[in-house]
């Protein structure tokens, strides 16, 4: 379906829990407040197939930290069986080496990795954990166990910009698909460590000129440079009405939700009372269907072109 402003419904981005292992001195918390009061496997696969009729195709998993919930296998062995063609995950990577076969038999496609340093001592101050070595032990194991392709998010700011660098001589030498260069976002913590953001055009234009290729992304136009061995995808998502334009995605929070934009409180469907009602399934999937058509109704990007109006 597409919205008022043009804009397909293709994506899902399901957050399981606000709990993390890491304390990110910028984690935009995926724009949530308010209590926890987490959603059941069963309900949140019943959401996801509902959205399926309105043209999801596929499903990120996130957090919090996703792979603290014990139920994650079961979360994506649901969302495999009703047919969801990717699910994938956005995750810190500390559990990996422990759970990455696992969640490619349990269907799982790929993995976003958070890796925003290699420095040890920054690695734990931008974290606030000294768990460097279990990340890189978890990229490590995801590649090896087919969760292509594995991705790698590198926050840029003005704290971690001299890691860039090595960033990218790690991936390419580690085995990693991609690199994600995401701009810092004044939603969550980030508001308050937004004094650290940086903009992303003067990095962007050196990695262009060492590109073989470059190409733009459907989702948000993001721009890709191929690099030999790999692939670099900006994402600048504040104030940009290009990126806004090319949204595809809709939220299922984790307290049961239906948000339409990262940046906006305002433009949510409460649906809990909906799964958790005494209706029919069949009762629930039409509420269901009538809140989606409510956020695609209400849909609309954060940031909008402006249009000059001269006087004649």
């Amino acid at each position: 379906m597409i919205d008022r402003y043009g804009r397909p419904l293709e994506d899902l981005r399901v957050t399981l829990t606000h709990t993390c292992n890491f304390s990110c001195f910028f984690c935009h918390m995926e724009g949530e407040e308010g209590l926890q009061r987490l959603l059941t496997p069963e309900e949140i696969a019943l959401v996801a197939k509902v959205s399926m009729e309105f043209g999801v195709k596929s499903v990120k998993l996130t957090g919090g930290e996703p792979t603290l919930r014990r139920d994650l296998l079961q979360v994506i062995r649901l969302l495999k069986e009703i047919g969801i063609k990717e699910v994938s995950m956005t995750t810190n990577g500390t559990l990996l080496s422990n759970l990455a076969y696992k969640l490619k038999e349990a269907g799982l496609d790929r993995v976003n990795i958070s890796l925003h340093a290699l420095d040890r001592g920054l690695f734990k101050e931008i974290t606030n954990v000294d768990a460097l070595d279990k990340v890189i032990e978890g990229i490590k194991t995801a590649i090896n166990a087919g969760l292509k392709p594995v991705k790698l998010n590198f926050v840029a700011t003005k704290k971690n910009l001299s890691q860039l660098d090595k960033i990218i001589e790690f991936a390419v030498n580690i085995g990693v698909d991609e690199l994600r260069l995401i701009e810092l976002h004044p939603v969550g913590l980030g508001k308050d460590a937004f004094f650290y953001h940086i903009d992303l055009k003067n990095i962007e234009e050196i990695i262009s000129k060492k590109a073989n290729k470059v190409e733009i992304r459907k989702k948000h136009f993001r721009p890709r440079y191929y690099l030999d061995n790999l692939v670099i995808e900006i994402v600048k998502p504040y104030a940009n009405p290009l990126f806004c334009a090319g949204c595809d995605r809709i939220r299922l929070t984790a307290d049961g939700k239906l948000k339409t934009c990262l940046y906006r409180q305002d433009k949510e469907i409460d649906i809990i009372d909906i799964l958790r009602g005494n209706y029919t399934e069949d009762e629930k999937k039409e509420l269901l269907r009538q809140a989606f058509e409510i956020g695609i109704a209400i849909r609309e990007p954060n940031f909008k072109f402006k249009v000059k109006e001269y006087a004649s």
